[in-house]
């Protein structure tokens, strides 16, 4: 081998050795980021010590990105992880071989266990920063709980010391006959936790006045028996005659609940629980036991308890204040030192905080192609090739197209931020081609309406659709109204327009003088009629314009006996139109769609709390047919409405499919002025059918035709008028 062959073989040596060694650090950096990524959510949102509700965990997420990014191997790393998690949650353990449940507890259990109370989070939804106030996190024996019921104390038995045996709790309950839905209240007792045994022919309430009947036992010698009525918020029950019957031995006493309610502890306390799910059951009280055991990685494992024993000054065990306070100090100076521009750990914090959030908040995983250990890979193989902010932005934008939630947006505000402008041109895409629908500049009155737009500045527009279409969550016909909406939005000045108008190609220069835009109503007010009458005895109102529960209150007289009236939901409202359904009821309703989760560690457990608008019919009646016009631009509030509507069979809906997202929105403020929203709450149609992503879908569906948009027609009210008038 020659001079210049060693050379060569040396040059390709020394960079084949340098790319297994990148390639390594990659790898060990993916690792490690994963890592902390799971021991921060469970930590953060789980664990209850006092610490980590102190603890500034935005910057705790960025402090930790840079600690742990820099273990070259396991023992480094289980190192860095110890250090972060000892001065916030000192009985957490991480060690290198899975950690037995006995190991835990001997950390977690005091010597005087009777001076202390078990504290563990409830989480409706995950309260968060600037989030949405719905949710709601909070510590048992540490906050005010909130619940969706409400428990009246009634009475208390005084029995004599000599009487112990069986019993049965017998009452008479009446449901409210206002009420739409008779069968949709359910009757259990409860005996402390003990769900008593249930001896009536029924387990559901009615209208009518049924007498139920529960087995229990005494326990020996009690004296007293307390006696308490839970009933859910919102709802009317009326009880009449409790009384309990005592068996002991061959002799049977029968006591009547007329005493008042005494506040002491008994050894029984009978609570006759009214609930709106036939499966209901008393929440157990948290368990010292509840322990998460994770695989963080390879050969690293953490216990992580989820309740914990506390005084009223702390929880137990407790960190050192002096230990605690220096790592605040470290994390606070750490974030005062940071770099401001293109920070990879600030990205790599980024990506910590929102997965960790997404992990246990998002209520639709079902409803993607992903999870979360997929899209950890997704995000950390991107972010990790990211240089700056945009390409960042473009990240975060890839990530929430594969979660299919329509309200889930990127937004940055950060100082080189470019706003996107646009031209006052609506299209529409009718079998794959995309068509001028609407001229709203008068200066372009040129273009002519119902022409085919080849291309735009030199891509065809199929192609400029899909580029947007690609980075915009949601439901197909909600990102095709997305990506319609925003077909010439750009940084540019200019546009270069080419459309194919009957077979002729025309060309047009045109100036982005628009600013792009987030959201326009597909049934612009200027192209709609004036809320009123508009035929014979028929009348329109468009939900999404100004004053409309105004004009709708004007009218009432005359919509009681109207032949049909068109309610417009393609928009979204200006103002709450809640009060116009109670003309359409009858009678009282409680049904219940909106659901907020209940979070758990196991994140495989789904449990709600759910709620719904309980209204009540209002005069005057509306006799006539109600019509609801839809669109894919309907979402959230609006698809309540429209949901609403479809679950009680309110009126007929006749449109296209609505955008598939409803439900609170929730917020992750992150670093470097990112923020990442997603709908934080699971909505139903109010007969329990599915919505999300799905959408509502019209009873009579109508479809664009090019012969329509040439000549400007609004084929969805025209649809809706030949139905009102039939």
């Amino acid at each position: 081998m020659n001079a210049i062959q060693l050379r060569s073989f040396l040059t390709l040596l020394l960079i084949s050795t340098y790319s297994i060694v990148s390639a390594q650090t990659l790898k060990q950096k993916e690792k490690n980021l994963k890592a902390f990524t799971e021991l921060y959510g469970y930590v953060r949102f789980f664990h209850p010590s006092d610490e980590a509700t102190k603890i500034n965990w935005f910057l705790y997420s960025l402090y930790g990105v840079h600690r742990v990014m820099s273990a070259q191997n396991d023992r480094q790393l289980i190192t860095e992880l110890k250090a972060l998690m000892l001065p916030i949650a000192p009985s957490v353990i991480i060690d290198s071989i899975p950690i037995p449940k006995p190991r835990v507890l001997s950390k977690i259990i005091p010597e005087q266990v009777m001076n202390y109370k078990l504290v563990n989070w409830v989480h409706k939804g995950l309260s968060l920063p600037n989030g949405s106030p719905v949710y709601k996190s909070q510590r048992n024996n540490r906050d005010t709980i909130e619940t969706n019921y409400i428990d009246y104390p009634l009475s208390t038995i005084k029995l004599d010391a000599t009487i112990d045996g069986s019993y049965d709790f017998t009452v008479e309950v009446t449901g409210d006959e206002t009420d739409c839905y008779q069968n949709n209240l359910f009757i259990a007792a409860f005996d402390g936790f003990e769900r008593l045994k249930n001896k009536s022919n029924t387990n559901k309430i009615t209208g009518k006045t049924i007498r139920y009947r529960f087995q229990g036992n005494l326990p020996k010698g009690e004296k007293n028996v307390n006696f308490t009525l839970r009933v859910p918020k919102y709802r009317i029950v009326r009880i009449n005659k409790p009384n309990i019957q005592i068996f002991s031995g061959e002799s049977k006493r029968t006591f009547d609940f007329k005493a008042p309610f005494e506040e002491k502890n008994t050894a029984v306390n009978i609570v006759l629980s009214i609930a709106e799910d036939k499966k209901f059951y008393f929440t157990k009280p948290a368990s010292i036991s509840q322990i998460t055991s994770l695989k963080l990685a390879k050969n690293i494992y953490a216990a992580i308890p989820h309740t914990l024993y506390a005084t009223k000054s702390a929880t137990y065990p407790q960190s050192d204040t002096l230990s605690l306070m220096a790592f605040k100090n470290k994390i606070k100076d750490y974030w005062l030192k940071k770099p401001k521009e293109h920070s990879e750990e600030a990205r790599l914090a980024n990506l910590v905080i929102t997965l960790s959030v997404l992990k246990f908040a998002f209520p639709y995983w079902d409803d993607t192609n992903t999870n979360p250990e997929k899209l950890f890979s997704f995000l950390f193989a991107r972010t990790a090739g990211n240089k700056s902010h945009q390409d960042f932005l473009e990240t975060l934008g890839l990530m929430a197209a594969q979660l299919n939630d329509g309200h889930m947006g990127i937004s940055y505000s950060g100082p080189d931020r470019i706003e996107m402008k646009s031209v006052a041109i609506e299209s529409e895409i009718i079998d794959d081609k995309i068509y001028v629908k609407h001229v709203l500049d008068s200066s372009l009155m040129n273009i002519p309406v119902g022409s085919i737009i080849d291309s735009i500045d030199g891509e065809s527009a199929q192609n400029t659709f899909y580029s947007k279409f690609r980075l915009i969550s949601g439901s197909p016909q909600w990102r095709s109204y997305k990506s319609l909406l925003g077909l010439f939005d750009s940084f540019s000045d200019s546009l270069k327009l080419i459309i194919n108008d009957n077979g002729s190609h025309k060309i047009f220069k045109i100036s982005r003088l628009s600013t792009s835009q987030e959201y326009r109503p597909v049934a612009l007010p200027a192209y709609l009629p004036k809320d009123g009458q508009i035929s014979d005895n028929i009348y329109y109102f468009n939900l999404t314009g100004d004053s409309v529960m105004k004009n709708i209150n004007t009218s009432l007289s005359k919509l009681e006996y109207a032949r049909s009236i068109i309610f417009d939901m393609r928009g979204y409202p200006k103002e709450d139109v809640r009060a116009l359904l109670g003309h359409l009821l009858r009678c009282s309703e409680h049904t219940k769609w909106m659901h907020v989760p209940i979070l758990n560690p196991d994140n495989s457990k789904k449990d709600f709390e759910s709620s719904g608008w309980n209204l009540g019919p209002k005069v005057p009646y509306f006799h006539g047919k109600i019509i609801f016009l839809s669109d894919a631009c309907a979402m959230s509030q609006s698809e309540s409405i429209l949901g609403y509507v479809k679950g009680l069979k309110l009126g007929t809906i006749i449109g296209k499919t609505t955008a598939g997202t409803n439900g609170d929105v929730q917020t992750i403020n992150l670093f470097d002025d990112f923020r990442v929203f997603f709908t934080g709450s699971k909505v139903t149609n109010a007969d329990g059918s599915k919505s999300h992503d799905k959408g509502i879908i019209p009873d009579i569906n109508v479809h664009s035709t090019v012969s329509g948009l040439k000549k400007g027609s609004d084929e969805v009210l025209e649809k809706a008028l030949e139905f009102a008038k039939k």
